[in-house]
This record gives structure tokens, C-alpha cells and sequence, in this order.
């Protein structure tokens, strides 16, 4: 029958029976129209979700991105004292009065020593923060034990100046530069720097950490803090 239909009827108890006539043609065409509602909905959840995915992935390269670009900035700040160190020339000869602690290592042997990388895998150390101050330098930083079992030993710190030398430094509290271990210890420790010497002619400060035998497994040399 061409001219079929179906009617939907429409009953209340308080009101009159309401028919509501579609022709099959019409029915198809509000399917069709409802499947492809359908198919444009799940292709914008599945746009939006990958879009989403993809900001998530972004904004986590962006954090990766920034903290390298941390490091190499540290690394540029250690080649630019490098740098200044291998323009600086000869050491000076002047030698001004008394100084505390040890005498200052001017040897050729001493730039190489300064900037020297140490790891043996066995010990890191973290957080490090030096600030040198009137005439005393005190200094922060996390020591890791990575090796199994207890680590135990004692700590070097040496004041690279900017002609080169190395001065080996006395904490105040002697027991402050050592170390037992497990897992972790925070070290704190302050120590007098030679008489005279200001912040402007300290480098660095060079950290070498020793074991029970006192064989150094671990030394770098890190900026000062202003």
C-alpha cells in the first residue's frame, strides 16, 4: 500500500485520545537523521579525547623539556667558571698575611684536581646549596648511600679560588664532615676560608667524599650561591 502509515496514539485519562499519522518515508528519514547525529557525536568524543591525550602528552614533554634545560644551564654556568679559571693566568705570587686552615695548593696539578669527576656509582649527592659569607662558608647537601649495606667515611671540602688554587678547609665541628650511614644523611656544616678572601675572588667549592679507607668515590666541584 502506497499510501500506508503508521499512527501513534496518544491516550490520557483526562483528556481526549490524540493519533499522531508518520509515513514509513518519514520514518526512515528520522532514523537516518538519528543515526547520523549519533555517528557526528562519537566522532567529536573521539577527536576530544585524543586531543586531550595529546595536551596531556605535550604538557609532559614541556616539564621533561624544562627541567633538562635546568641542567644544561648548571652545566654552562660550571664551563663558564672553567673558562674564567683558564683566563685567569698564572697564580699570583702575592701572598698576604696568615691564612686559616691549610696552606693553598697552586700547582699546575690543582686546576685539573678542581674540575676533576669523580663517581664510583657507590654515594651521590643532592640539594646542594654554599654560601660563603664574612669570613666563613657554610654548606648544605643530601648525601645517598646506592650502595648495599652501611657507608661510612669522611668529607673534603676545598675552596677553588679564582687563580686556581685549592685551600683545603677545617669544618668548625670537625664530626660534621663525617659520615655513617644507611640510606641517607643531611649534611650541615660551616668552616672559616682563609683571611682576606672575599666572594668575589671564591670560584667554587669542591666536595670529595671518602670511604672507610679513604679512597675519594665521589667528587665534584659546585658554584657558590650569592
Amino acid at each position: 500500500m502506497k499510501n500506508a502509515s503508521y499512527s501513534v496514539l496518544f491516550m490520557r485519562d483526562d483528556a481526549d485520545v490524540k493519533t499522531l499519522r508518520v509515513s514509513p518515508r518519514r520514518l526512515r528519514l528520522l532514523l537516518w537523521v538519528s543515526a547520523g547525529l549519533g555517528v557526528v557525536v562519537l566522532i567529536g568524543l573521539i577527536v576530544g579525547l585524543r586531543s586531550f591525550v595529546g595536551y596531556r602528552s605535550l604538557l609532559s614533554e614541556r616539564r621533561d623539556l624544562e627541567v633538562k634545560l635546568a641542567e644544561v644551564q648548571v652545566d654552562l654556568e660550571r664551563l663558564g667558571n672553567l673558562d674564567k679559571l683558564q683566563k685567569g693566568g698564572a697564580p699570583s705570587a702575592k701572598e698576604n698575611g696568615k691564612e686559616a686552615g691549610h696552606a693553598p695548593d697552586k700547582s699546575p696539578q690543582a686546576a685539573g684536581r678542581a674540575f676533576a669527576k669523580i663517581n664510583s656509582g657507590t654515594i651521590g649527592v643532592e640539594n646542594f646549596k654554599a654560601q660563603l659569607s664574612g669570613g666563613s662558608l657554610s654548606t648544605t647537601f643530601d648525601l645517598n648511600n646506592k650502595a648495599q649495606g652501611s657507608a661510612s667515611g669522611s668529607i673534603n671540602l676545598l675552596l677553588l679560588r679564582n687563580d686556581g688554587s685549592l685551600t683545603e678547609l677545617d669544618a668548625a665541628t670537625a664530626s660534621d664532615l663525617t659520615y655513617q650511614i644507611q640510606r641517607f644523611k643531611r649534611i650541615s656544616a660551616a668552616a672559616r676560608v682563609p683571611e682576606g678572601v672575599t666572594r668575589r675572588e671564591a670560584l667554587g667549592l669542591r666536595v670529595e667524599i671518602k670511604n672507610s679507607d679513604g679512597e675519594v668515590i665521589l667528587g665534584e666541584t659546585y658554584s657558590l650561591g650569592n
